[in-house]
């Protein structure tokens, strides 16, 4: 039988509800994957009870024997971000202080619970959510596992180099600022960011409240297919009455997208960080091969992601000289914080600014917002470069913060943007591209990424996956 770890969530639950294999069997399979690949990636830092995983699998299994009806995500094994509350599990967000057995579940986890998903443990998360690395002092570096020396990114890293690894299905990070799509492009996975109020926020370590993260910050899904990912936004999609951003719009299905009228514009340099010759050549041949499919494909690029590091990291950072940074590290005892947390208020302090000076950069952000809506009339569709590198190796993160402006733009315009992979490094690490759709088209992005992957083939096992089998 092919290897249960290596097959896409959708087709599991398939197996599963029509008993070609067990619930338990594929329990089994995906904690024996993480005690083989977990030391050495460190992707998984607080396991749920593997008798109780058990347990709930068999439970489902006997639900299937009866007859009753199942859930979308019978049996799945899922990993869920240590930033999302679990119940049951010592949620952290990688801070010793916050670290605490959590009562309820959040708002998408609930609802992945209740069809059926199985949570296997948390994945590992920068201190506070704020890195480009998953790496904290409480529970250490995790690695990529097609390159140990290199980093799976941040701040959903520990999700992405679990479910590339093979160690769950499905896993849910979080993205302010590229989070969940850096660590797919690097960890050569599939991701998406979707619209900004698809997925409530409700559940949260830091709180459901995150203030002025609050308009930037998304839930996303991660897997190993783009098909997975609509299976996931499916489930975890619509709001709760609970989350502000969160509002009842339409989902669509990926499978009702018609390529054929899409108008597709393409670029490579934003004017921050261009892409190297080998992430240029991967993002261009996807471009080429929407050309087959699509009404058109153009080069074009908008005149104001020039302007998108500016723009939002320097908002997210403050304007009062990292005080307000300093305050919470006080405030939370962080006395000795992680190089990325450390680098984050380094940053912080060298950004000062009157409130009027303030105001004006929330000002910016919608006339950035406006100009990227007016682009769009033009277009339905951005095929353009998720990462201007393949993964780097540890320490460069927050430091080389222009790599993520890119991904930031569509924090900023709180689009639909998914990440796939279509390419090779030589040096045998993934090159992802990222598809972009205009706002609460989440099933464009989907129908064009998932195109890409049938083209491209997608996810592939790295090679800590095939050392360990």
């Amino acid at each position: 039988m092919t290897d249960l770890c290596h097959l896409p969530a959708h087709e599991l639950v398939r197996m599963m509800s029509h008993g070609t294999v067990s619930c338990r069997e594929v329990t089994e399979a995906h904690l024996a994957r993480i005690e083989a690949v977990n030391p050495a990636i460190n992707a998984l830092v607080v396991a749920a009870d593997p008798e109780e995983c058990l347990r709930q699998a068999d439970r489902a299994d006997e639900r299937a024997a009866r007859g009753d009806p199942l859930g979308k995500a019978h049996g799945l094994p899922v990993a869920i971000k240590d930033q999302l509350l679990v119940a049951g599990l010592p949620c952290s967000g990688g801070i010793s202080a916050l670290r605490a057995v959590a009562d309820v579940d959040a708002t998408a986890v609930a609802r992945l619970r209740a069809e059926g998903a199985i949570v296997l443990g948390l994945t590992n998360t920068p201190e506070l959510g704020r890195g480009a690395e998953s790496n904290n002092n409480l529970y250490g570096r995790t690695n990529n596992p097609y390159d140990l020396a290199t980093t799976p990114g941040g701040s959903s890293g520990g999700s992405a180099a679990l479910v590339a690894a093979g160690g769950a299905a499905l896993s849910v990070g979080t993205d302010e600022g590229g989070s969940v799509r850096q660590p797919c492009h690097n960890s050569g996975i599939a991701g998406l960011k979707p619209s900004h109020g698809r997925i409530p926020r409700t559940g949260n370590v830091f709180g459901s409240a995150p203030g002025i993260f609050g308009p930037f910050s998304h839930y996303g899904p991660m897997a190993r297919s783009v098909r997975d990912l609509f299976l996931g936004l499916s489930i975890m999609n619509g709001p709760d009455l609970r989350d502000p951003y969160a509002v009842p719009v339409p989902l669509g299905s990926p499978d009702e997208v018609d390529l054929a009228g899409l108008r597709v514009a393409t670029y490579l340099d934003d004017g921050v960080s261009p892409p190297t010759n080998e992430v240029a050549a991967v993002v261009s041949a996807a471009a080429d091969a929407m050309e087959d499919v699509a009404a058109s494909v153009r080069r074009a690029t908008p005149g104001c992601v020039g302007r998108t590091v500016e723009v939002l990291w320097k908002t997210l950072l403050g304007g009062d000289g990292g005080r307000g940074a300093e305050e919470e590290l006080r405030a939370l005892d962080i006395t000795d914080p992680s190089e990325e947390l450390a680098e984050f208020v380094r940053q912080a302090r060298e950004i000062e600014c009157s409130v009027t000076e303030f105001r004006g950069k929330l000002a910016d952000l919608d006339a950035y917002r406006v100009e990227m809506l007016e682009f769009m009339a033009d277009y339905d569709v951005i095929v353009c470069p998720a990462m201007p590198t393949p993964a780097k190796p540890h320490h460069h993160g927050l430091v080389e913060i222009n790599d993520f402006s890119h991904l930031m733009v569509h924090n900023v315009t709180r689009w639909p943007a998914a990440v796939v992979r279509c390419g090779t490094s030589r040096d045998g690490l993934p090159i992802g591209v990222q598809v972009v759709a205009r706002p609460w088209q989440d099933a464009t992005a989907l129908a064009v990424a998932g195109h890409l992957e049938k083209v491209f083939g997608g996810w592939r096992p790295p090679p800590l996956v095939l050392d360990s089998a």
